[in-house]
């Protein structure tokens, strides 16, 4: 006999009658809650924070009847994943977080790297986030716009280390890359890779504000060059304007490889990458930019001749040339200049001084290497001036040298050599470096470095990384070498010593006996510098790859925050590390498994190769801003009208593909910065694009009127909105903390951030998530016209002689205002359905016609090795779910666990081997992460939904291809 109550870590459920579990209401509960699941399904619903979060969600204002769980349900974000909310639409509220979003958050004394190489703590930038830019890593390390800012207080963190010894503190579902991409912290283990940004940059200082350049300064010059610099806002040009930090690298840069010429022309000189860059400053500054020139040049040393070839980019304006020359970059030939660091070098902030020096070190500076083996040389820069000036390129290096000191950066001593003279003058050979112990070296990399040189910043990440890795192991060893003296000076056998440490027995001897003085050396088999160099990969970003030491959680609670970028790669550098609505459509056709069978590879390759996957960006069509407020706006009549669908998939979309309550004005450019280039794109995930075939029918009437038999392939299509609805719930999550507060601090989670009804905030909010809902049907529908291409080139006949029509398209992520009978009286209600899917019964209005009589169909995804179903509305649903039911299978594992038990390449091959399903995905981490094992049993869900009445059981079908981003 079932037990009458199930307790739960503290919740009690009364058990309400067969499937119906309520959580009483108590305290500030505005509800009871309920959750719809069989006892087996219980007891995995009750091992995370699902009863948690489903009775916080009860205290929003405006709830009605329950706050359910579906029989999928597991814990999300604020709100349960398979959760469903009804929020009066007049008295109540409408939330981002009962839809989905999520807040990645970092601790306030966390360090963002933002333009220009400064630093500063994440908190500190609460004020000035849309002033400043942060460092992406993307293609290339490149700066971002800031958009978002977010905080909450009491948030749980943990500190991550790595073997190299970075740490930073973060939330469990703070974001960080990995080799696999973007991975929650709560899916990382010990032993796992992330990847790491090793410059750290300059604490950030507010610059002294003077004029560097006046009106007085170019009171000579043509008219003409006035005008030119006062078109470009450079007149006066003063310390704190962007144009003048672009010209303090340029400055420096010229310094060390360029050269004046005459009629305005200002050459640089150095590899094309690096040219590429001085492009970028000088467009960015308002000037032309010429093309990169390329010649051959011979030369002759020591009676030896030999062809090095020459890269070149100039600008050819006057007043450029003017603007240069004004803030110190040196005339004529410099050999024979007076040159010192310029006028005002003294009056910058140590972030400025980095800018000029740092690219002068770019030209000028030697690149990392190896003295000899496990030690790196001194990175040094010379100059060679003629005697009479010699004094000055000392006082040059001294400011320089100076300047560095201030970062605690040593140099070794200014060296000074007589060269041979040329012709009828002295000239000497003036020399300095930075001492090359590793902890000053790797302050020196991390700090200032190199600019506009990509290879010596490459370089310059390995050795940071090199050096970190090999003081984490001396530190080992030195820990090694006190704890086996300590040991021995207790009596402890040497033989017993040796065997407590995993090193060589001779270190241990030598520790013990001979009176170690100083720090130890690292072990032989340690890498030297160029055989570390030639194993490590840095990208074009700077980044690379470090393994975890370790996860410990913080004790105390935390004031938390996170920004957000407008780079498509969505992700920023905080303390070296690199840190970022769905639903589901089937499509029917009259091929049958065996018409398959045979040509599955070729077909999952096909699929894979044509329908964009991942996390990146990259979608079936590129769109300008009109394009995506058009698709906004319409839905997927704009996909009819643009030769991607025919009428008739209109007529089998939930709303007919178009939410009319949609608004593109009420979605951010940002918002739509991310989606253009994702339109028609599956993303990571669980997301999939799945051919199956049709193993039972258990409904003939229904099954017929759906177009469903058995053996029959059908192809089912599971994401969203991509980035443009990620995006979106947190620009209002934004606005609702500023505008809301007030609502925040009554709900006991600030995860169910909410709007209330009737202000401008909800109906912004409300217009928004419909345009976004809009989109996500787009993308689907384009994914879906992709496929049927795919399989007219693979079976060599039209789509629609193979009578592939859409089935269903039905969402799952969504807050939908609809009208319900609620104690005898109808109301409406905002309907929140996260992870849950609209199940309407027979007869409802809003069921489409074709499906009227029957009801809506319904969606079930099960796993890549279970089974999937087809069901319709039921008629309970109305009565006990608010016209809900469950929306696949339910996580049951996370994918941290996964990973530590499912290896992808194997999980590939038994599918294939046992079941005949092929596999494709962008990674093995992806598979592993979404292995059949990791989910419930869609087979007890999809029952407990049939027993209640919430969905019937029309159909069943089984996976034959995936592919997966």
């Amino acid at each position: 006999m079932s037990n009458p109550t199930f307790e739960a870590d503290g919740i009690t459920l009364e058990k309400v009658r067969e499937h119906v579990w309520e959580i009483p209401q108590e305290g500030d509960m505005r509800t009871p809650a309920r959750v719809l699941a069989s006892e087996p399904l219980l007891e995995e619903i009750s091992d995370d924070k699902t009863l948690e979060q489903l009775t916080n969600t009860t205290h929003l204002p405006g709830i009605t009847k329950h706050a359910i769980c579906m029989p999928d349900g597991h814990q999300g974000y604020g709100f349960p994943v398979g959760g469903v909310g009804a929020l009066d639409a007049e008295d109540g509220c409408i939330s981002p977080g009962a839809v989905g979003y999520d807040i990645n958050c970092l601790t306030g004394d966390t360090d963002v790297l933002l333009e220009y190489g400064r630093r500063l703590p994440i908190e500190d930038l609460e004020k000035r986030f849309e002033e400043e830019n942060a460092m992406v890593a993307g293609e290339e390390f490149t700066p971002s716009t800031i958009r978002l800012f977010t905080e909450r207080d009491d948030a749980t963190v943990y500190e991550v280390e790595t073997e190299t010894g970075d740490r930073i503190t973060a939330t469990a579902d703070h974001p960080f890359r990995t080799p696999d991409g973007m991975r929650p912290l709560e899916e990382l283990s010990e032993g796992d890779e992330v990847h790491l940004q090793p410059f750290r940059g300059v604490p950030d200082e507010e610059p002294e504000e003077f004029t560097v350049l006046s009106e007085d300064d170019v009171a000579n010059e043509n008219p003409q060059l006035v005008r030119a610099l006062e078109d470009r806002d450079l007149l006066p040009l003063k310390s704190t304007d962007d144009a003048f930090n672009r010209f303090l690298k340029l400055v420096g840069f010229h310094t060390g490889d360029g050269a004046i010429g005459s009629g305005g022309q200002t050459w640089f000189y150095g590899e094309p990458t690096d040219l590429e860059s001085i492009q970028d400053d000088i467009d960015a500054i308002g000037f032309t930019p010429s093309k990169i020139y390329e010649r051959d040049r011979a030369h002759e040393i020591d009676g030896k001749t030999f062809e090095t070839t020459e890269y070149s980019v100039r600008a050819n304006s006057k007043a450029f040339q003017k603007v240069l020359l004004e803030l110190g970059a040196p005339d004529g030939r410099k050999i024979e200049s007076d040159f010192t660091t310029p006028w005002y070098f003294d009056r910058l902030t140590n972030w400025q001084k980095a800018l000029y020096v740092s690219a002068y070190f770019g030209a000028e500076m030697s690149a990392p290497a190896a003295q000899h083996d496990k030690n790196l040389y001194c990175p040094k820069v010379s100059q060679t001036r003629v005697a009479a000036v010699a004094d000055d390129g000392e006082e040059f290096m001294a400011d320089i040298a100076s300047f560095l000191g201030d970062l605690d950066i040593e140099t070794n001593q200014i060296e000074r050599f007589e060269t041979d003279s040329s012709a009828d003058r002295e000239t000497i050979r003036l020399r300095f470096g930075v001492k090359n112990d590793s902890e000053n070296l790797i302050r020196f990399f991390s700090t200032v470095g190199y600019r506009y040189n990509h290879e010596k910043r490459r370089k310059a990440a390995k050795a940071i990384q090199y050096l970190k890795t090999k003081e984490a192991v001396i530190d080992r060893r030195a820990t090694i070498a006190r704890e086996a003296k300590a040991m021995a000076d207790g009596g402890t056998p040497a033989q017993d010593i040796k065997s407590e440490f995993d090193v060589n027995e001779r270190f241990v001897e030598r520790s013990i006996w001979d009176g170690r003085s100083g720090r130890p050396r690292p072990p032989a088999e340690f890498p030297g510098f160029e055989d570390y160099c030639e194993t490590t990969t840095v990208g074009d970003d700077y980044t690379v790859a470090a393994r975890i030491r370790s996860i410990e959680p913080i004790d105390e609670a935390h004031r938390v925050y996170d920004i957000g970028v407008t780079h498509d790669a969505h992700n920023f550098v905080a303390d070296g590390f690199v840190v970022s609505n769905c639903g589901v459509r089937m499509m029917r056709t009259n091929l049958t498994y065996d018409d398959l069978q045979g040509r599955e590879e070729e077909l999952v390759d096909a699929l894979f190769a044509n329908v964009p996957s991942g996390l990146g960006g990259g979608g079936i069509v590129e769109a300008g801003v009109d394009t995506v407020d058009e698709i906004l706006g319409r839905g997927v009549d704009w996909a009819l009208e643009n030769g991607h669908a025919v009428e008739e998939d209109l007529l089998h979309c939930e709303d007919e593909g178009m939410r009319e309550e949609a608004d593109p004005e009420k979605i951010t450019q940002k918002a739509k910065d991310r989606g253009k280039n994702q339109i028609g794109s599956l993303g990571s995930g669980n997301h999939f694009l799945e051919v199956q075939r049709v193993t039972d029918v258990f409904h003939d009437e229904v099954g017929e009127a759906y177009g469903l038999e058995e053996d029959q392939i059908v192809v089912l299509i599971h994401c969203g909105s991509r980035g443009l609805g990620h995006q979106t719930c947190n620009d209002y999550l934004r606005k609702i903390e500023q505008q809301h507060q007030g609502l925040l601090n009554q709900l006991p989670d600030k995860e169910l951030a909410a709007a209330p009804a009737g202000s401008q905030l909800a109906e912004d909010y409300y217009a928004a998530m419909n345009a976004a809902i809009n989109f996500a049907w787009v993308n689907r529908q384009l994914i879906m016209h992709r496929t049927r291409q795919v399989f007219e080139r693979v079976f060599d006949r039209s789509w629609e002689t193979m009578e592939m029509d859409l089935l269903y398209d039905v969402a799952h992520n969504i807050a939908k205002k609809e009208t319900h009978t609620v104690d005898g009286e109808e109301r409406e209600l905002y309907v929140h359905r996260k992870g849950a899917t609209r199940a309407f019964p027979a007869g409802h209005p809003e069921v489409p016609k074709a499906y009227r009589d029957v009801g809506q169909p319904v969606i079930i995804p099960g796993s890549m090795g279970a089974g999937n179903f087809v069901l319709r509305g039921g008629e309970n649903s109305m009565d006990l779910t608010f016209g809900s039911t469950a929306h696949g299978a339910g996580r049951l594992m996370s994918r941290t666990q996964a990973k530590s038990e499912y290896w992808g390449g194997d999980v590939q091959q038994q599918l294939e081997d046992q079941e005949q399903i092929y596999v494709k995905a962008q990674s093995g981490a992806t598979v592993a992460e979404e292995a059949p094992g990791v989910y419930k049993d869609v087979d007890e869900v999809v029952r407990v939904s049939d027993e209640l009445g919430i969905g019937d059981k029309v159909a069943r079908t089984f996976p034959v291809c995936n592919i997966k981003g």
